[in-house]
């Protein structure tokens, strides 16, 4: 819920509808945890109760929308634990901010409710609010007036904190003005560059050296352990070939989705597109207007008139196109007009036009004997989907009631067992990667017991049942087969370390008075750059980091910073100038967006903080049911 906090959105209501709206609710509307009969507490704040039923109706809608914006993603990018945090804590933040608001006088009155409701458009039918229209989206979505209206009313109030806190915070044009010099600074810079390479040839690494190394480290040796699975899978598209499909089932099918095979109506048209400022553009079409008028073609005048490379040359032609192709406001003109008609000029965001109505086709439905092969395709694709979740719960018993085989699981799906590569518990490739079959693989039924997996769903339509067939536990590397690896790492430590010792005795020398581009040592490299800005890619980021980080020179005498590169070369960076570089015309726009920023990261900050000392004085107690709770 604090997502309305946390965020500076608009058209906060349509926010909210979105997300209680895009996932039809499974669980029980949201007015019964206030009346309901026995209930679950899983959280207390200063008494006030969270029940199970509301963080499962927030857990849930929460999950399905990253199922939905991630999908096959989903379980590498969401940890159900912290998911299950998250969830719990916007409860007891959302509660915290209700209380306060009581104990402060803040209420949303019946009649502010009413207003926000009334004026969402997905509750309006010509423009004016529908108690039909309402009454009916919440119930076709298992929402009840009173428990949509509960969960409008805490959002409002929400915004209400939010303004409050918005409305104590500014920014100073001192501020600004700082941020905007550190942002547009840039930085004169060279460097030297100590090679660590050139030191592998002196350094020598005894026996005893590496095995000290070993018994002092054998922890980074330590093999994990591993296991290969056996497995079968099975796919809906393996189904689909075998299906069997009646001339009446493809008749009928093409009936009632007949505007699958409907090509919509198509319409062309020509346009003359002016950009620049409104006077000017708006009288540069009236010309062009005057000149329709007199006679001249419409092609003609495009050619002559349009700002719009890709259609000038062809007279302003953009071909045909169905509605909703274009912007809003061109296609609204397009698709009210006569044939043959020029509209008005027109506004959209790419300019002014004027456009004409050349070609009208009209809507086609292709024939049954040409779409009979996508028809029979798609009917074989419904069939196989309630085959395959069929099949699914018929697999799932089998491989419960005889745990110790996937033998018997050919006879439902045919194929063959297959067997995987070993991989430990970070996974392994394809299937063995997502987290939802690691945690099959490694759970208590079947790396415990060795047992056979329940039905894994891999990804749309395909799914997996496993066991395990071999397990190898963790072991210790021999030191014979680690010696070559420590031998290159201890290598590579005394190279870094000669490196940084090179570069004291350098920056010894240049403390002493000596030029650095003329410093002539092996391994010693002058690099000249010149001009660098906080986000130049042209040197290593380290190099820009470091120059940044270095205290401002003088006019007499240059500063240096110290830094390594990721091969482990030691850099010295010499910064002589600094100065801010200002693109022409950019400075407001800038400081727009530095505002903007700045403002969302106080506005955050001071609602954190808001929230951290409310929850200071909170008594929050976190029931044990919490943790029962899937």
């Amino acid at each position: 819920m604090l997502l309305a906090i946390r965020e500076k959105v608009q058209g906060w209501l349509a926010w909210a509808i979105v997300i209680i709206l895009i996932v039809p609710f499974a669980l029980w509307g949201i007015d019964q945890y206030a009346t309901g009969d026995r209930t679950v507490v899983v959280a207390e704040v200063n008494g006030d109760k969270i029940t199970a039923t509301e963080f499962l109706q927030l857990y849930n809608r929460q999950r399905m929308r990253l199922q939905q914006q991630f999908g096959d993603m989903y379980d590498q990018v969401v940890e159900d634990e912290v998911l299950r945090k998250q969830v719990l804590d916007a409860l007891i933040e959302s509660r915290m901010i209700k209380q306060w608001a009581a104990s402060h006088g803040l209420v949303i009155s019946d009649g502010q409710l009413a207003a926000v409701i009334q004026n969402a458009e997905v509750f309006q039918e010509d423009g004016r609010f529908s108690k039909r229209a309402y009454e009916d989206l919440l119930m076709r979505n298992g929402l009840t007036i009173a428990g949509f209206e509960i969960e409008q009313r805490q959002f409002l109030l929400e915004e209400q904190f939010r303004n409050l806190t918005a409305g104590s915070m500014f920014i100073t044009p001192g501020e600004l003005e700082h941020l905007y010099q550190l942002q547009n600074q840039r930085r004169y810079i060279d460097y030297v560059r100590l090679d660590q390479r050139i030191f592998n040839d002196q350094i020598e690494i005894t026996e005893q050296q590496k095995r000290e190394f070993y018994q002092a480290n054998q922890d980074l040796f330590v093999v994990p352990e591993t296991v290969v699975v056996d497995y079968v899978t099975f796919s809906m598209q393996d189904l689909v070939s075998d299906i069997e499909v009646s001339e009446t089932e493809k008749r009928d099918f093409y009936q009632l989705n007949i505007g699958l095979f409907t090509q919509p109506e198509l319409r062309r048209a020509s346009h003359i597109l002016v950009r620049g400022d409104e006077s000017s553009a708006l009288k540069i079409l009236e010309e062009v207007q005057a000149k329709l008028a007199d006679g001249v073609e419409f092609a003609q005048l495009a050619r002559d008139y349009s700002q719009d490379p890709g259609s000038a040359i062809h007279g302003g032609d953009l071909d045909f196109f169905e509605q909703g192709m274009m912007v809003p406001e061109f296609d609204q003109a397009v698709f009210s007009m006569e044939l043959n008609q020029v509209s008005d000029i027109i506004a959209t965001d790419f300019g002014w036009h004027l456009i004409y109505l050349t070609a009208i086709r009209e809507p086609q439905t292709q024939p049954f004997e040409q779409v009979e092969a996508d028809v029979v395709q798609q009917l074989r694709i419904e069939k196989a989907e309630a085959e395959y979740y069929g099949l699914l719960e018929s697999i799932n018993t089998l491989a419960y009631e005889q745990p110790d085989s996937l033998e018997p699981l050919l006879r439902l799906v045919g194929g063959e067992i297959q067997t995987s590569a070993a991989f430990g518990r970070e996974g392994g490739s394809s299937w063995f990667s997502q987290r939802r079959v690691l945690e099959a693989v490694f759970s208590d039924d079947v790396f415990g017991a060795r047992l056979n997996s329940s039905v894994i769903e891999l990804d749309s339509g395909t799914s997996m049942v496993l066991r395990i067939n071999e397990y190898n536990p963790e072991f210790l590397d021999s030191y014979e087969s680690v010696e070559p690896q420590i031998a290159t790492r201890l290598m590579r430590e005394v190279a870094i370390a000669k490196s940084s010792e090179l570069a004291d005795q350098v920056m010894a020398q240049i403390e002493a008075g000596a030029d650095p581009a003329s410093i002539e040592l092996a391994g010693v490299e002058w690099h000249p750059v010149g001009w660098v800005e906080r986000n130049s890619q042209k040197i290593l980021p380290q190099i820009v980091a470091a120059a940044f980080k270095a205290k401002k020179p003088d006019e007499a005498q240059a500063s240096w910073a110290r830094t390594q590169s990721p091969m482990g070369d030691s850099i010295l960076v010499r910064v002589s100038q600094v100065d801010v570089f200002e693109e022409a015309g950019q400075r407001e726009a800038q400081m727009d967006e530095l505002e903007q920023a700045l403002t969302g990261i106080y506005l955050t900050a001071e609602i954190d903080a808001r929230l951290a000392a409310i929850r200071s004085q909170a008594k929050i107690d976190i029931k044990s049911a919490f943790n029962r709770l899937n």
